[in-house]
């Protein structure tokens, strides 16, 4: 289900030109500098097909640079043949007031979907006693339920006055031509996060609630967390890094005390690597990009008869699958108490450019497009040991078209795996 709520909100919407850079930031196209910046509307009607919503039809919209210049505020909603429908709304970067430093960006979803196949249970027909969505489980392992799904986060982000952060650079500006960067690097100069890079604790609290049609009273569906981040963004240029790299680490508990299955804790830990190999006759930009990250359910507990208490959601902790990890697999594929993810991603952005030539496109204002070809690999475990590292790891490879469309990253990924081949549409690069 996250594939379809997160793409059919948000992927048509960032069409809308919304700005993906994070960390209090802007953008500044050749034609625009910063006396001129000011707020503009834009809005894009939509339509696609899918087995949940039949044929869907939708509008986003997204008024961006108010009521500040780094500020956004984005919507949409969709309606499909089938009875499912979702609405989002939210706000990015909105300053906190009183503080020069501190910025939240809540947003809200909330729908019904028709026939969602979800990984859980242990005891669905033909599988009993195996769980769904381990790492061993069968892709056939899984449950049909209309959903009914709501969702509220509030992220308050925090820049620390070290590195690119420091002095009065709170919103940065990134100059670019074309998308590359020509101006306002904020990292890859140094290793040293108090020189280079920004760096931000995040605090989001948030609850999400999925009502199935097929009642599981062993399934997690609910959960009110907070999650503790701390994040040095050492890249130069976010939406469209060249060089540096992310290291995150995160804490997160659930706040429930209703049942046996609620009140878990995750730590986990995300870390990336981008490094420039140079332009050359054919390219404008070769960038080699790594990601590798770990998640662990810390107070996971299972008594004798194997009933697991402390156990998060499937879409929450240490989970696989989907939009941006393992995209050869269904939404929340695999999960567990451990996971690891490795990824590796071979990205160019080519001289050649013809769709900048197409008038019919001129409203989209494509900056670039860029190739990418991609592996990626990693398993979920009930325990955290060294074989979780290399064992029995599931694979999968595929390529990408990748554009930036005014100041928004979109991506349409291919990817194939031992389970199939799946289409990914999104905004923003994974990782």
């Amino acid at each position: 289900m996250d594939f379809l709520y997160k793409i059919i909100c948000f992927c048509y919407l960032f069409l809308a030109a919304t700005p993906v850079v994070r960390s209090q930031s802007r953008v500044l196209l050749p034609d625009q500098n910063e006396d001129t910046l000011q707020a503009e509307f834009n809005w894009l009607p939509y339509g696609f097909f899918s087995e949940s919503f039949g044929t869907g039809l939708g509008v986003g919209g997204v008024l961006s640079a108010w009521p500040a210049e780094e500020t956004s505020v984005l919507g949409a909603v969709t309606i499909g043949t089938t009875g499912s429908y979702n609405a989002a709304l939210g706000l990015n970067q909105v300053r906190v007031p009183g503080f020069k430093r501190l910025y939240i960006s809540p947003y809200v979803i909330v729908g019904e979907y028709v026939d969602q196949i979800l990984y859980v249970g242990s005891k669905n027909q033909g599988y009993e006693g195996q769980q769904a969505g381990s790492n061993d489980s069968s892709p056939d392992n899984f449950v049909f339920a209309d959903q009914w799904d709501q969702q509220i986060d509030f992220e308050f982000s925090y820049l620390l006055p070290v590195g690119d952060g420091a002095g009065d650079n709170v919103v940065n500006t990134y100059e670019v031509e074309y998308g590359i960067l020509k101006d306002g690097a904020t990292g890859g100069k140094s290793a040293n996060p108090l020189k280079s890079g920004r760096t931000t604790v995040f605090v989001t609290p948030a609850w999400r609630r999925q009502t199935l049609s097929q009642e599981d009273q062993e399934v997690p569906l609910e959960t009110l967390n907070l999650t503790l981040a701390l994040e040095w963004d050492n890249r130069n240029f976010p939406a469209n890094p060249s060089k540096g790299g992310v290291y995150k680490f995160s804490y997160q508990k659930d706040f429930r005390d209703e049942d046996a299955l609620s009140g878990w804790e995750v730590i986990a830990g995300d870390f990336q690597w981008i490094f420039d190999l140079g332009a050359n006759e054919y390219t404008k930009q070769r960038v080699l990009a790594f990601d590798f990250a770990t998640a662990y359910v810390t107070n996971w507990e299972e008594d004798a008869e194997g009933n697991i208490t402390r156990r998060p959601p499937q879409y929450e902790g240490a989970t696989l699958g989907g939009l941006n990890r393992m995209r050869g697999y269904e939404a929340n594929r695999f999960h567990d108490r451990a996971a690891i993810y490795y990824s590796a991603e071979y990205r160019v952005i080519p001289e050649w450019q013809p769709l900048r030539e197409i008038q019919l496109l001129n409203f989209a204002q494509i900056q670039y497009w860029q190739w990418t070809v991609f592996v990626e690999a990693g398993r979920v475990s009930e325990t955290y040991d060294a074989a979780l590292f290399y064992d029995d790891l599931h694979v999968d490879a595929g390529v990408s078209l990748r554009g930036m469309l005014h100041t928004a990253v979109l991506r349409l990924d291919v990817a194939v795996s031992e389970e199939g081949s799946r289409v990914v549409a999104m905004y923003g690069h994974p990782f």
